[in-house]
């Protein structure tokens, strides 16, 4: 199973963040920013609950990125909206966990209507570019009508966060393997939180976030873990049990012990676990996983 998300802006109204963690939010995509309101009256603004909405889900512990509305044109305006974008988000730089996402939908937008779809495309690929020099991970929000009419993904090297919505909720193929994030209803619920909620899965690319954040793991345990030939789905169980921060302490915290007892809470396989003690750096995994894992 994929982790379980949301995105979340003013529409959402005052959010009760431990509420969501409880319900089962594992990671969020707050608005930041938009380039024109679709009136034009206004230029270069922050979503209104953009702060009080970063500072509860890092509260919570929930882990998060931000996105921005693009409105841009051409080239200069689309730097001046990922600069803005940037500015926005720098007081909260330590406490982003997840992507710094371009939102370009071209419906009802007049300045993206124009575009051509390599001119759509390219001008998604500059943002992303931007926020990726400015030290960030990258991806762009997009759907399935968008993809297969208006946009290249060949031309836009970064992540793809996609709206696709129907009734089967298996990941959608559009993207291969460029998603990250599958938004999949605009109306969803949460246990005991009120109001209607966007929903999204979150996949590999997004876990290996989570947990290279919560864990300080290097780049060589994230290609043993891909190695795996379920390596995709042993990330994302990692994932969610370092957010949910459930496990308890034992005493004796040695990789012997550690490693059936991450099986357990993790749901993985014994196959899966013999495979990860084979690796050279298994006591430091393990370890590192065990004090993510910790009940805070």
């Amino acid at each position: 199973m994929p982790l379980f998300g949301t995105d979340i802006s003013t529409f959402n109204g005052d959010l009760d963040f431990d509420a969501m963690k409880r319900a089962g939010i594992r990671f969020a995509m707050a608005k930041a920013s938009q380039g024109r309101s679709m009136n034009g009256k206004h230029y270069l603004f922050e979503d209104p609950k953009f702060r009080r909405n970063v500072e509860g889900l890092a509260k919570a512990g929930i882990p998060f990125g931000v996105y921005h509305f693009l409105t841009a044109s051409d080239s200069a305006e689309c730097r001046a909206e990922a600069e803005f974008f940037l500015k926005t988000v720098a007081p909260y730089r330590d406490k982003i966990t997840l992507y710094l996402a371009c939102d370009a939908e071209n419906y009802g937008n007049p300045w993206l209507e124009k575009l051509s779809r390599d001119g759509l495309s390219r001008l998604i690929s500059e943002f992303c570019s931007i926020v990726q020099k400015a030290g960030y991970a990258a991806c762009h929000y997009t759907n399935t009508d968008h993809i297969r009419n208006f946009v290249d993904l060949d031309k836009i090297p970064f992540p793809v966060w996609q709206a696709h919505y129907g009734k089967s909720l298996s990941k959608p193929t559009d993207a291969g393997d460029k998603l990250a994030i599958h938004q999949y209803t605009s109306s969803g619920s949460l246990s005991c939180v009120p109001g209607r909620f966007d929903l999204d899965f979150g996949y590999a690319p997004l876990a290996k976030l989570i947990v290279r954040e919560r864990c300080g793991l290097e780049e060589k345990t994230f290609r043993f873990i891909a190695g795996r030939a379920n390596g995709d789905d042993i990330l994302v169980k990692f994932a969610d049990k370092i957010v949910a921060r459930t496990l308890k302490p034992i005493r004796d915290p040695s990789t012997k012990r550690l490693a059936p007892l991450i099986r357990l809470h993790c749901g993985l396989k014994n196959d899966d676990i013999s495979y990860l003690l084979g690796y050279r750096y298994a006591d430091d995994l393990f370890r590192k996983l065990y004090t993510a894992m910790l009940v805070n």
